[in-house]
């Protein structure tokens, strides 16, 4: 959050709580204002114990008791500061006025203290409600961000190092697609520390990452795999939030079987409907479970938590396993509304 709109929300709260204030005191001064001979000391003495009932209820009494759950504690100390403000204000009231310090300005000034504790608990409790919600929801967009930022510094190590090694075994035997491969890796390196960097990127970057990732993995394959990628009915200008589709793609290859070129295979579909994107992958699967790479990765699941907050009741993500198969079908709607 920037400091211009922290400044903006303090403001904003001054403001509510202010008006909440003199709102309290312009209650109690109806009730106070029959008798024009003691009006004004009357008028001074309320506005002053108004104000201060209304700020040490909110900022000491209602954090240190009310918000621990100490409701009936909250309950004495309200009556017993009542009582005894109502008994220093009719003091006070002897000491400054004529005649108006009786039973019936005692009764109407621990009106003013009442009223005053009542709005400041509504008050308080409303606004409290609000900035709970509010650090809530701060909370879950400052953890989605550090694990954003988290998941675009890094590359899955594993894979990194394979693929320097097939860069290096390539150049060993002077292959002509050794600079083409440095500069896939290069392009991958980009989109992941820095092209991501942004909120949103182009659907095209990812699918660029796509490919060069799968163009890496065929360099570990004896034979051409059955890999077919769809993208002729994408929109590769559109925006989304980058890394939703590549976990994916690396997941059919960590428990794929794809590198066998006679059983094993791999389908991909990407393609825009409007503001509608649909990614559709599925692979098969050996019928022996493995996993070829434990460490790094993004993760299925870490994609399906980043659904839920990046667009909430805006996708649909099913997940199909069958003994020879797994699948993924996800539909998202980027358009915000």
């Amino acid at each position: 959050m920037s400091p211009k709109t922290i400044n903006t929300t303090r403001k904003s709260s001054l403001k509510r709580l202010a008006l909440s204030a003199v709102l309290s005191v312009v209650f109690c001064l109806l009730a106070l204002a029959d008798d024009t001979a003691v009006l004004l000391p009357n008028v001074l003495i309320t506005i002053v114990v108004c104000f201060a009932v209304f700020y040490a209820n909110i900022f000491f009494v209602m954090p240190r008791i009310l918000f621990r759950g100490k409701f009936v504690l909250y309950a004495v100390v309200g009556v017993g500061l009542a009582v005894a403000i109502g008994l220093i204000m009719w003091a006070l009231a002897a000491l400054l006025t004529v005649g108006g310090a009786t039973v019936q300005y005692f009764c109407r000034w621990e009106l003013a203290v009442v009223v005053s504790l009542l709005t400041s608990t509504v008050y308080g409790y409303s606004s409290l409600d609000r900035l709970s919600r509010k650090r809530e929801i701060d909370l879950t967009h400052q953890n989605i961000e550090f694990e954003m930022k988290f998941l675009k510094s890094q590359i899955n190590p594993h894979f990194l190092f394979n693929a320097l090694n097939n860069i290096y075994a390539l150049s060993v035997i002077k292959s002509d697609r050794t600079p083409d491969m440095i500069l896939k890796l290069s392009d991958m390196l980009r989109f992941t520390l820095y092209d991501s960097e942004s909120k949103k990127v182009k659907i095209g970057r990812e699918i660029d990452y796509i490919e060069n990732y799968i163009e890496f993995q065929k360099l570990k394959m004896d034979s051409e795999p059955n890999i077919h990628v769809d993208t002729a009915n994408c929109n590769k200008e559109m925006l989304i939030e980058p890394m939703l589709m590549i976990p994916f793609i690396e997941n059919s290859f960590k428990h794929g079987n794809i590198d066998n070129s006679k059983k094993g295979w791999l389908q991909v579909e990407v393609k825009t409907l409007g503001p509608i994107l649909v990614f559709k992958a599925k692979n098969s699967l050996p019928a022996i479970a493995i996993n070829k790479d434990v460490v790094g990765g993004i993760g299925v699941e870490n994609v399906r938590k980043r659904l839920d907050i990046l667009y909430p009741d805006r996708y649909e993500l099913n997940i199909e396993t069958t003994d020879s198969a797994f699948s993924i079908y996800m539909k998202i709607d980027t358009f915000a509304g």
